[in-house]
């Protein structure tokens, strides 16, 4: 009888098998192709960020090739130490509110005053003097009370 149950239960096991491996074969067909599907799609992505990083480079070279262009009158104006007191005087503002305006530290405002000579300003600081200018005193303490509100809004 123990020949017969090894026989029986080794028949149930082929069986068993045969019927598993019928039910997980499409199955496992189809998760190879989804693999293979995978596979292709990291290459491609790899292959964009690598296209990317070399586009993002290309346009960063670009824009450090052409700085912007100050403007002509800019490039002309020419300050001077006694020019920045009278122009202070004028707004009659403190160093540290007129550095404020001009966007400077107080420090820089201090030089500039006790400096001997034409001053070598950059350009954006140029571009600022030269908007103060024009300005009354009234005008002044104006926009440097929408300077001071618009960094309080600012978190």
């Amino acid at each position: 009888m123990s020949n017969v149950a090894k026989a029986l239960r080794a028949e149930i096991s082929r069986v068993s098998r045969k019927e598993a491996k019928s039910a997980v074969d499409p199955i496992s067909k189809s998760n190879i192709t989804l693999k293979k599907i995978v596979a292709d799609l990291r290459k491609r992505v790899a292959m964009l960020e690598k296209e990317h990083m070399r586009r993002l480079g290309a346009r960063r070279e670009e824009k450090a090739e052409t700085p912007p262009k100050p403007l002509e009158e800019t490039k002309k104006a020419r300050f001077t130490s006694k020019g920045i007191r009278s122009l202070r005087s004028k707004l009659g503002l403190s160093q540290a509110s007129f550095a404020k305006l001009v966007g400077v530290t107080t420090h820089a405002v201090y030089l500039w005053e006790t400096k001997e000579g034409a001053l070598n300003l950059r350009d954006k600081t140029r571009e600022a003097l030269l908007s103060i200018r024009g300005l009354s005193a009234s005008g002044a303490k104006v926009k440097l009370a929408e300077g001071d509100t618009n960094r309080q809004s600012v978190p």
